[in-house]
């Protein structure tokens, strides 16, 4: 009975072995310990009134990181595109030149529970721009204002 023990034990163990070694090789592993979920600071938030004169004076950039389809079925008007999932295809070729590191950003997506803008500001801050801001609840927010809203796609 202890032999079985044993083998049924280096059997156990060899099978974890190999599938936690499986599971670090391979590019589409899945991680054994789950970071922890960001917790967006209070100023990384911009009032909804304070966007909307950002917006009014042009001196700001917002930018949507929703997909291609959600920003053409509404956005803030003059608003750029850079979905979130994106941003290491276009960041450099599209957004690094329009964008100066003290540039007023705005990025927004859409409703309470949408974390895409605070990805993007992750990923721009870590572009190294310093005045990066989230709009909470985005699009959803702006139109529930009466603010204007264009469709279509980005131009």
């Amino acid at each position: 009975m202890a032999k079985v023990l044993q083998r049924a034990f280096l059997i156990v163990l060899l099978g974890t072995s190999l599938g936690l070694l499986a599971n670090a090789l391979s590019s589409r592993g899945i991680p054994l310990i789950t970071p922890p979920k960001k917790v967006p600071k209070v100023d990384d938030f911009i009032p909804l009134s304070q966007a909307h004169e950002l917006w009014g004076s042009g001196n700001g950039f917002f930018i949507d990181a929703r997909k291609p389809a959600d920003f053409e079925a509404g956005h803030i008007p003059n608003a750029l595109n850079l979905p979130e999932e994106e941003f290491q295809d276009y960041y450099a070729s599209k957004f690094s030149m329009i964008l100066a590191p003290d540039s007023s950003i705005v990025a927004y997506c859409d409703g309470t529970q949408c974390e895409l803008s605070h990805h993007l500001a992750d990923q721009l801050r870590q572009q190294g721009h310093t005045n990066v801001h989230i709009l909470y609840n985005g699009i959803s927010a702006w139109r529930t204002a009466g603010y204007p809203v264009d469709t279509g796609a980005a131009k």
